[in-house]
């Protein structure tokens, strides 16, 4: 299945097609009144500052200061690399945020370990969040 097409929306950014958007749509609105019920702020496709020209991910947590702490990108199998590139250039600069990159094509989520600079994924652990109840996953799946 294809979901991006080739076109922008204006600022430079790839315009995700439904699947893209409906996984985005489906995480975000599932973990918005935790997130908002532990005094924390859920972001959809907002720039990690306030700088209009800063980086874009799909989803982001936030303090009540704005400090990212959860920062989550959904991308395709062939963007993949292009998003842990993404994350590790964020990551130099919020180190204290947790990072999840998941390939909906794949269905496999990945989150960065600082520890070993390493990229674990869905298939052989069961990735979770500091900020969340539950494991990532089961929010998009139920």
């Amino acid at each position: 299945m294809r979901f991006l097409t080739r076109k922008t929306n204006g600022i430079g950014s790839p315009q995700p097609r439904w699947g893209h958007n409906y996984i985005l749509l489906r995480w975000a609105t599932r973990m918005y009144d935790e997130a908002e019920d532990k005094g924390f702020i859920l972001m959809a496709v907002s720039t990690v500052t306030d700088n209009w020209n800063d980086l874009t991910p799909d989803i982001i947590l936030f303090t009540q200061d704005h400090d990212p702490l959860l920062i989550m990108e959904i991308t395709t199998h062939k963007e993949l690399r292009k998003n842990i590139r993404k994350c590790i250039t964020l990551y130099a600069r919020f180190p204290q945020s947790e990072y999840f990159i998941f390939d909906y094509e794949k269905e496999i989520l990945y989150e960065y370990d600082a520890q070993t600079n390493e990229w674990l994924n869905s298939l052989d652990y069961e990735l979770s969040s500091a900020y969340f109840d539950k494991p990532l996953l089961k929010y998009l799946y139920n």
